[in-house]
């Protein structure tokens, strides 16, 4: 049973990095790299474009799943990051919503 929580887990884990890097990449066209917070992602995305988000995403999520794995603790490693990515996609999508709203007035 372990095995299909961890399975589904990391199916949520990677649909959630997925719309981080597609509603980070949304604001980020719309006002430039200033938009992105965390300044380790601007720098890669200013260097790479979108190519960067996901280098970061992946090693940072990478890094987080052996971990958990090698804590013994990987299913709850996963649910922990994808609580935090949930909030990250919240942010990101109501900061879309903001811009879209703005755009739809001028």
């Amino acid at each position: 049973m372990e095995e299909l929580d961890v399975y589904n887990a990391l199916i949520v884990f990677s649909l959630l990095n997925i719309l981080d890097v597609v509603t980070t990449y949304n604001v980020v066209r719309r006002v430039g790299s200033v938009a992105e917070a965390n300044p380790i992602a601007r720098f890669l995305l200013e260097r790479m474009g979108v190519a960067g988000l996901f280098v970061l995403k992946y090693l940072i999520m990478g890094v987080v799943v052996l971990l958990g794995y090698l804590g013994n603790a990987l299913l709850h490693s996963i649910w922990v990051n994808n609580i935090m990515l949930s909030a990250v996609v919240a942010w990101n999508s109501y900061q879309n919503y903001k811009l879209s709203s703005r755009e739809r007035r001028d």
